[in-house]
């Protein structure tokens, strides 16, 4: 389902029909049957590590086990993020180097909190970054300071990882996911510094839990649907999305935004 959800990203798409297709030896592609999908699982299956027991294989880690194996494809998925912070008690600043990351971890509870009852879903990701405060590196200060965080390129993909408590209502599960948009702007998330003037997001697929399957819930010909196994459902419009999310009792883990 992680796969079937990247390829519903054009950019993943078209560079793995064109990169990895012509790289596959040519035993492989003999037989006309053979889906080009199918070779590309077929051979991340026999790469990627798994613990053991196979419930302690977090959905986002083995999405970065994928793009490990797929090195030359991570660049779409990868933010180089800057944090800088100013000391409120010493005044002093500093600038940590990028770090490299391929999108945001996010806990799916705080989502819906009261607090946020009025904020955009951009925005309320904004405020839960800013407050992962950092203490200050002077001697003998160490207040701990809200951080700023900058990107001076944006992704191609931008990719949001929600962490679930599994027990969750289905009351709760509509007020986590009812927050979640199908456009962003990574402006708002971040501050952006670069000279781009294309910073919104649109949402292209999603890996999704379902009890302990997994399903794709992807935007394809201007309607939502959902691969089970498979299988194909159309869904339609977004609200459908939410009443399905809702009604089955289905946690979205990974949401892929494209630019």
């Amino acid at each position: 389902m992680i796969l079937k959800s990247m390829r519903k990203i054009s950019v993943f798409l078209s560079h793995f029909l064109m990169d990895y297709i012509q790289e596959v030896p040519q035993s492989l592609t003999d037989d006309e049957s053979v889906l080009p999908q199918d070779l590309l699982c077929d051979f991340l299956l026999e790469k990627i590590s798994l613990t053991h027991p196979l419930e302690a294989n977090g959905v986002f880690d083995l999405f970065l086990n994928i793009l490990e194996l797929m090195s030359r494809w991570d660049s779409d998925f990868e933010v180089y993020e800057v944090a800088k912070k100013i000391c409120n008690r010493c005044k002093m600043g500093m600038d940590l180097p990028p770090e490299r990351c391929f999108g945001l971890i996010i806990n799916a509870g705080t989502l819906r909190e009261a607090m946020f009852e009025k904020f955009t879903f951009e925005k309320i990701i904004q405020v839960i970054r800013i407050d992962l405060k950092m203490p200050c590196d002077k001697e003998g200060c160490e207040k701990r300071n809200y951080v700023q965080r900058m990107i001076y390129k944006p992704p191609t993909v931008f990719t949001i990882a929600l962490e679930w408590e599994n027990n969750e209502t289905e009351g709760e599960i509509f007020d986590t996911t009812s927050v979640l948009k199908t456009e962003i702007d990574i402006n708002t998330i971040y501050q952006y510094k670069g000279d781009s003037a294309v910073t919104k997001y649109r949402l292209a697929s999603m890996v999704c839990s379902h009890g302990n399957q997994y399903n794709c819930v992807a935007y394809e010909k201007k309607r939502w649907v959902r691969l089970v196994g498979s299988e194909e459902e159309v869904i339609g419009d977004w609200d459908g999305v939410l009443s399905k999310f809702r009604n089955l009792h289905i946690r979205p883990e990974i949401l892929f935004f494209e630019n």
